[in-house]
């Protein structure tokens, strides 16, 4: 390791050890009493001694208390030599006293018990990084990942690899193998800031252009939260890589209600919002589909949304079905409201709508008024003014 390296690789390892340091747990109930003083755990039996001052260790590390980790580190390796988290937290302790030889004595100790210890995995994670060994980083990232697919920090510990190409490709080939960590790497929720939905768009991009596509229902966790962060360019991406044939028709997905309720539907197209008062169905017309509505309710109910992408301005949204009966809305971050001034009949000559500012979480509603019998909805469209 390069004397100029190690400052880097400092910072590092001391951010992803103080991050990782939540899978501490104490052992027994004589520890927890220990855990309270160090006096307390001189008395614990030797066998479990080393239990008692890992936790200690553990708290003082996360502290920023070098000399006391050190020193209570040294204790754990003397108490229990075999055991790799002791040998971990002295590697640990030593990079906050700033021996680096010293951590990485350790660290090579914890590393010959197996791959199982988070905090060894983090150090040569680190290691490989600093000396652009992407493919060791991937190796030693998904090993800790094996062991915790939720580690609170993931998003910090893949960023490297997701923002270089060569650590991309080294993060391909472990997705192509379908870990049981990928299901967590394909739900953004709330994690994720916008540079960072655009970083594993990119990978997920690239992962279907070596040939490994995750299908329409694998990646649409990811394209739904993409889209509520308000980047439904990344999530297009991603779907229309990941989904053959899901393609938007425009302004408008799947206007002809062709692939309702289909794989290739969620999340740009249509969603059905029902209830004990409407029915929304699909049925064969004119070599393909339409729907079928009815709304048993004494008021306008909401059936149909889709998420869009428009820009500030005025639109024209039209429809083949009775007059007087639709209505629509669009709302920017939540469902949209029942519209109280409609300019135009959608299936006549079409409503207008018009959107004032820019909106990444914007959303069209259809709203069906109430009606004795079922009415048909067909090939809507949505047209720039």
């Amino acid at each position: 390791m390069t004397r100029t390296g190690r400052p880097l690789l400092g910072r590092l390892v001391a951010t992803v050890a103080v991050l990782g340091l939540g899978f501490a747990c104490l052992g027994s109930g004589m520890d927890r009493i220990a855990v309270q003083s160090f006096g307390m755990a001189a008395v614990v039996p030797a066998p479990l001694r080393a239990q008692s001052l890992r936790p200690l260790a553990q708290l003082a590390m996360i502290a920023g208390q070098p000399a006391a980790t050190l020193r209570l580190a040294e204790s754990a390796v003397a108490a229990d030599p075999v055991d790799p988290a002791s040998s971990a937290l002295l590697g640990g302790a030593r990079m906050l006293a700033n021996d680096y030889p010293g951590a990485e004595q350790a660290f090579r100790v914890a590393a010959g018990f197996g791959w199982r210890e988070p905090l060894t995995q983090r150090y040569w994670y680190a290691a490989a990084l600093q000396s652009n060994d992407y493919r060791r980083a991937a190796e030693r990232l998904d090993a800790l990942l094996r062991v915790n697919r939720n580690l609170p920090d993931a998003q910090v510990l893949l960023a490297p690899l997701e923002g270089d190409p060569a650590g991309r490709a080294a993060l391909l080939e472990r997705l192509r193998e379908r870990p049981l960590w990928l299901p967590s790497y394909l739900t953004p929720g709330t994690r994720l800031d916008r540079a960072a939905l655009e970083r594993r768009s990119q990978v997920l991009v690239e992962l279907a252009a070596a040939g490994t596509r995750l299908g329409c229902w694998g990646v649409a966790g990811w394209a739904k939260g993409a889209l509520a962060g308000g980047d439904r360019a990344s999530a297009e991406r991603v779907w229309q890589a990941h989904c053959p044939g899901a393609e938007s028709d425009g302004l408008l997905a799947d206007g002809e209600f062709d692939r309702l309720g289909s794989d290739a539907a969620a999340p740009f197209g249509w969603q059905v919002e029902r209830s004990g008062d409407v029915s929304v169905r699909p049925e064969a017309h004119d070599g393909g589909y339409r729907l079928a509505l009815r709304n048993r309710a004494s008021f306008s109910r909401r059936v149909l949304v889709q998420p869009v992408a428009l820009a500030p301005g005025r639109y024209r949204l039209r429809g083949t079905g009775p007059t007087s009966v639709f209505a629509a809305s669009l709302g920017c971050g939540s469902r949209p409201a029942m519209p109280r001034l409609v300019e135009g009949d959608l299936a006549g000559q079409g409503q207008i709508l018009t959107v004032t500012e820019a909106c990444d979480t914007l959303q069209l509603g259809i709203w069906l008024r109430p009606t004795d019998e079922a009415v048909t909805l067909d090939r809507v469209t949505l047209q720039p003014l």
